[in-house]
Formats: structure tokens, sequence, C-alpha cells
């Protein structure tokens, strides 16, 4: 260690504001959001809005709305600064002091933050990621400049206090307005996914609510908010084998680290075992939160290798505290490396000694494999395979439609639109076009004026079901056509008395 007589000078060499060009490299669009409602959560807020803009259908921007405790002029400052180094509270999500700044930068050039402790005195902040580069500048905004803005999004989730997050000049792809509305569905869609997942603890409790919406900036309208439902990645009816999930304890340099460790259910296939829509043995291994908020879903961190067989194996660690000394977590909070000494005391993990009988982590997994292997000797009856579900259908329908079934992959999809036709009708089907089309003169009684691209996703979906079998065959028969003409009298039959009922007329 030297001991100072070596030094000729000390220079302070800032550094390179060319960096600001990585942050968030690693960061997905949901990942980025993610980071935003952390900073929502650490304000104490309970309720978040995220707002994609749109402007002639295209998407130009995002929002993040929260009722948390807003900043005063100093505070606003030092969450605009870039790694700021604060005490963080152990309760807190942030970490890095970058999280704001490296979410916003990995998709816009702009980032904007409005926000009040109290609805009478607001601050205003914008950082452009060039005057970043180039001097680490930020603009103080005038409050006039923003306050009413400021004030109707506020308005929107009837907050007391709270801060504003926008992106804009962001980096969304630019699609044709078609493709757009498919870009938008699919984000949105990710977005609720993702964040539902991560939050799930704080969602089910009632601590947390999210919604996302899509806001038409050129008219200043917003479609129906989509609230952001829990999904719990170990919410099954039961365990697969008596006696889990198992509590074991890894220990590492003198302290313990609790593991429960669940056996799911074999043939699981809701939406809590395939996350995000996709094979659920991709999520197998270690599901780490800190503070109830999801860190790691799934993966065995190299503490043994990932195979087909261990799927039903999914270990919950939410001893942070403790695990945080012997891990390493990237800024976005989406990789997280255990050090060796970690692996190595989970791989020799066992459980108390005064459990009956004494279970090993290896014997864990042993037994997860043998579930796995015993499942696949039983047989079950296949299901029908269906038509592929596209346009009209919520893409959340489509995801368990997708899981839960098997799809007829030699057809073209089957679209649900609303189309103007005779009143007293309610359905039509286009066997050309693959189309099931819906009276739109019902539209409005049926989905309470909230209409969209994906609205009245039960009423849909019933439909589809109910349908969708006739567009199975290469031409349709007499029978086809009579079931179509079956379904359309008693459909409009129905919907004639749903009609009177609202009308007061029955």
């Amino acid at each position: 260690m030297s001991d100072g007589r070596d030094i000729l000078e000390r220079r302070i060499l800032e550094p390179d504001p060319g960096l600001v060009k990585s942050l968030g490299m690693h960061h997905t669009l949901e990942s980025a959001i993610a980071d935003l409602v952390d900073n929502s959560i650490d304000a104490n807020a309970s309720r978040i809005l995220i707002q994609f803009e749109t402007s002639n259908r295209s998407p130009v921007g995002l929002v993040v709305i929260d009722n948390g405790e807003g900043m005063n002029d100093e505070q606003v400052d030092e969450a605009m600064r870039l790694g700021r180094q604060r005490k963080y509270n152990r309760r807190d999500q942030g970490h890095f002091g970058i999280g704001l700044k490296a979410a916003s930068f990995s998709h816009a050039s702009t980032l904007a933050l409005y926000t009040t402790t109290d609805r009478l005195t607001y601050h205003g902040r914008r950082l452009r990621q060039q005057d970043v580069q180039r001097d680490y500048g930020c603009d103080v905004l005038l409050p006039d400049s923003f306050r009413d803005d400021a004030i109707r999004r506020l308005d929107r989730i009837g907050a007391k206090s709270g801060t504003i997050v926008k992106w804009s000049h962001t980096r969304f792809p630019k699609f044709t307005a078609l493709a757009s509305d498919d870009w938008m569905e699919g984000a949105r869609t990710r977005t609720r996914m993702h964040l539902g997942l991560i939050y799930h603890r704080l969602i089910k409790s009632g601590r947390l609510r999210i919604e996302v919406e899509i806001l038409d900036t050129d008219r200043g309208e917003a479609g129906w908010p989509e609230p952001v439902v829990a999904v719990d990645p170990l919410e099954f009816g039961a365990s697969a084998v008596s006696g889990y999930p198992k509590v074991i304890d890894a220990k590492i340099a003198g302290e313990k680290i609790r593991l429960v460790c669940h056996i799911i259910p074999p043939k699981s296939s809701g939406p809590s075992f395939r996350l995000y829509g996709r094979d659920g043995a991709e999520f197998q291994g270690f599901y780490i939160y800190r503070n109830d908020r999801l860190l790691q879903a799934g993966g065995w961190n190299d503490v043994i290798v990932g195979d087909r067989k261990r799927s039903l194996a999914r270990v919950v660690i939410d001893d942070f505290d403790v695990l945080s000394k012997h891990v390493r977590m990237n800024p976005e909070k989406s990789g997280i490396t255990f050090s060796h000494e970690l692996g190595v005391g989970i791989a020799k993990a066992a459980a108390s000694a005064r459990a009956d009988v004494r279970v090993s982590f290896a014997d864990y997994i042993a037994r997860a494999e043998d579930v796995l292997v015993e499942s696949r000797r039983r047989t079950r009856r296949a299901r029908s395979p269906v038509a592929e579900p596209s346009k009209g259908l919520h893409e959340d329908i489509r995801r368990v439609i997708r899981s839960e079934i098997p799809i007829r992959r030699h057809e073209e999809p089957v679209e649900v639109r609303w189309r103007q036709l005779p009143k007293g009708r309610f359905i039509e089907l286009d066997p050309v076009q693959r189309v099931i089309y819906l009276n739109k003169y019902y539209r409005t009684m049926l989905t309470g004026g909230r209409t969209g691209l994906s609205d009245a996703p039960l009423l849909k979906t019933l439909v589809f079901l109910l349908t969708e079998k006739v567009f199975g065959g290469h031409y349709w028969g007499p029978r086809d056509k009579d079931l179509v003409e079956m379904w359309d009298a008693v459909l409009g039959a129905a919907v004639q008395v749903e009609l009177d009922y609202r009308n007061g007329a029955r």
C-alpha cells in the first residue's frame, strides 16, 4: 500500500461523456419500464399508470405517472444526476444511481421529469442525451411550461402528489399504420406480462396497482387502461409431491441462506408455468426476490446445469441481505452472478437436522426429475386442435389458447372483426378471408363504449371457440352452413334480448 510519498500531484479526471452512449444497452423495453417503476415504488407510490403515446397511429413516446411522495428542488436535481451515490434504504429497489437515466436513454434521446409534493409547487427537469454526452448539462424547466400537463396526468390517477417521467424522441420502430397496431399491442402485452411477474407479490397484496394504456396525442384521448395482473410463478393448486415445498438451508461464511424448494405439478400449462408465454421448462431454477420484487426468474447460476428433466424444480430465495454479499447484479437488474463459494454452499445444502428426513439439495433435484419421468409414463387424452387465433383477440388470450390447445398449423389464422350487419343478425363467417364478423350495430352496447382492436375479450373468445371448427374444412357443406345459420339465429336473439334489457323494454 502506498504511503503517498510517491505522488507528484492529484488530478480529477472527469469521466468521458461518451460513456452515456452505453447506458442501458442491455435493457429491453420491459426491463427499462420496470426500472422506472422501481423508482416509483421507492417513492412509496401505490398507483402507477404507464402511457404509450402515439401520433398518426405510430409509437412516439412513453410516460410513467405515479402517486408517490414527489420530490423537492434538491431531490429532483439528485434524481437527474448521473451515477448519484446516496444512502439507499434497505427497502429501496434502487441500487446503482443510474436506473432512471439508463432506462430512459436505452429507448429515448430526451428524458423529462415533473414532480410535486403537494400539487402546489412543481419542479421540472429535462436531460437530452446529446447534452449529457457533452457536459452533463440538465435543463431546469419553467413550471408554467409543464404545470397543466402535469396536473392533467396526475388527475388521471387521482394523485395528491407524485412524479411524471416522460420519454420523447424515442427509438421505437417505425411502421405502417397496421404494423404499428400490432407492435403497440405486443409491447403493451409484454409490458403487462413482465411487470405482472416481477411485482406479483406487491400486486397480489394490494400494495401496488399498475395500469397500461395507449394515449393518442393527436386527439388527446386515451384508450381503456388495462390493469397489470399478478403472475405468480409458484401459484399452483398443489405441489406435485407431498411434503413440498421443502426448506433447505445453504451455509456460507457462517450465515444461512434459506432455499424454499418447490416441485411444481407436471403437465402445468397456465401462465404461472409458461411465463411470458414461453416453454415453462425455460424457467426452472432460482427465483430471487428483494423486497418482494422478483430479480431473477429461473436459471441455476452455475450451481447445476439446466436440463429439461429438471423442468419442475423452482427454488425461492428471499434472503437478499445475506445473498447480496455473495453475488453481483448488473444495473438492469436482469442478471445475477453467484460467487463460487455461494454455488458450493447451495450444492452442499441440506434440510435442517430437525426435519424428520434429512434432504439435501441434490436429493431435491433428483426427486423433481423422478416426478417428471413418472408423469410422462401416464397418458392423457389429447385435446382437439383449433385454428390459430389472430387479430381481434387480445394477445393474452391468444397466448393462453396457444399454450393450452394444439393449433392446426396447416391453416391460415382466423380473425375476429366488427362489421355492419343487418339489425337482428349477430355473426357472419367468411371462409375465404377466414374472418368471424360481429355486428358493429351492437358494439357500443357490448363494450360499454370502450372500443379498440381487442375489445370485448370474453365475447370474442366465446364466439371464436364456438365457431372456429367450421374453418377446419376445405369447403363448407350443408351441415356447416346450417350450423352457422343456427348460431346466428340464437346469438342474434340473445343480443336483441340484451339490448331490450339495456333499454328497459323487459
